[in-house]
């Protein structure tokens, strides 16, 4: 893969990104080759943002612990755990109607989805339909008239109505 000019092991990049990913207890993808050349496959939004909503719906589960500072960084985590263990019914508590709102968001963005596709699917065959259909030649004497203009005032009336 180049960009502006350099060369950018793409295999190396990937393996680097999904690392970062596994530290914080993201998932990773299955192995796929990347193309070396050309551009990379179309990600469709709604399919996306809809499984992005699934993982994270439910606010009460925590993110993986994780710092990049040594030292003080360590003893912050541990604090982190302490406080996860010990307050996670309050945790739970407190993010309850989080999570179902979270919950609630992600149905109806699937039914918005659902909704687009179906759409998308009408427009395409009505789009179709029309291609298909010579347009038909209209006569002139068939055309309608546009409608009747307003006639105008004598200047006369407009001044006096204007003062």
């Amino acid at each position: 893969m180049k960009l502006m000019g350099r060369d950018i092991p793409a295999r190396e990049l990937l393996a680097r990104i999904e690392e970062r990913l596994r530290t914080r207890g993201l998932p990773t993808s299955e192995p796929v080759d990347v193309p070396t050349q050309g551009v990379e496959p179309r990600v469709d939004p709604l399919s996306f943002n809809l499984q992005a909503l699934e993982e994270n719906a439910d606010a009460t589960r925590p993110l993986p612990l994780h710092t990049h500072r040594g030292g003080a960084g360590q003893l912050v985590l541990v604090a982190k755990w302490a406080f996860r263990k010990t307050c996670q019914v309050l945790i739970n508590e407190t993010l309850s109607r989080q999570r179902v709102f979270n919950g609630h968001v992600r149905d109806s963005y699937a039914q918005l989805s659902a909704e687009v596709i179906r759409l998308r699917g009408e427009v395409e065959a009505l789009r179709a339909a029309q291609a298909a259909t010579p347009p038909a030649r209209s006569s002139p004497a068939a055309e309608t008239p546009s409608a009747p203009s307003r006639p105008k005032r004598p200047a006369k009336q407009r001044r006096a109505s204007e003062e």
